[in-house]
């Protein structure tokens, strides 16, 4: 029987809930205000190599995502909305890897030493997963891979937020502009990345390879904070 439109949305949005990282141990302690700082900081070199590679994940999608006719046209727009997600996340003064130092430095971590931080196995394995699935396959499998992660981007944003400032005393508008950007701006990223997977993903088949993408990003997810969380 052939997959819905809504069924298969269900199906992803299960898959994503139930390994969704406000579930994973060390957001809870971030939540609680259990980390201590020094946790926080590893955290911000990992993750550092994650946002830097953000931007490689979407060209990659961008260069594999064929143009559409339309109306005896040719139809750019998913090609033009992943872009405007790579322009958002890498250029001009508020590029997110800039932003993402401005959070390490509140943490009292310089960009020389998020520069020498060397990424542990799990957080290699987090980009070697991501770079398959938006390199190496079609481009609705790497936009699938995209949107589970910015799917849960707005609501981690958040609680961070609140987090950091409750329990660890940051509060500064600079020192957490790259959670408060993600939190409004990964709600257009996950939903046009959604369209544009509901749009290519159109077999049985497709939509397989959506799922299989979807727990794969997932996994990878969970375990880079598996990774940090007991270092």
């Amino acid at each position: 029987m052939e997959t819905t439109i809504d069924t298969f949305e269900a199906q992803v949005r299960a898959i994503v809930e139930q390994r969704h990282l406000l579930g994973h141990p060390f957001y809870v302690a971030w939540t609680n205000g259990e980390l201590t700082l020094d946790q926080l900081r590893q955290y911000a070199g990992q993750y550092m190599h994650h946002v830097l590679a953000e931007p490689t994940y979407l060209s990659a999608v961008h260069s594999n995502t064929p143009h559409f006719a339309s109306d005896g046209h040719s139809d750019l727009t998913a090609r033009q909305t992943i872009l405007q997600n790579l322009v958002d996340e890498e250029l001009g003064p508020k590029n997110h890897p800039g932003l993402w130092k401005q959070f390490a430095a509140a943490l009292g971590v310089s960009e020389e030493e998020l520069a020498a931080t060397a990424a542990m196995p799990a957080t290699r394995r987090l980009i070697e997963t991501f770079t398959e699935l938006c390199r190496n396959r079609s481009h609705y499998v790497g936009l699938a891979a995209l949107h589970a992660f910015e799917s849960q981007v707005p609501a981690i944003a958040a609680v961070k937020i609140e987090g950091l400032r409750r329990f660890y005393g940051i509060a500064d508008a600079r020192a957490v502009e790259f959670f408060s950007v993600h939190e409004v701006a990964d709600v257009w990223h996950s939903a046009a990345e959604w369209r544009l997977i509901e749009r290519a993903a159109d077999t049985p088949e497709k939509q397989a390879e959506v799922l299989a993408a979807t727990r794969a990003a997932c996994d990878a997810l969970w375990s880079f904070l598996d990774g940090v969380y007991v270092a």
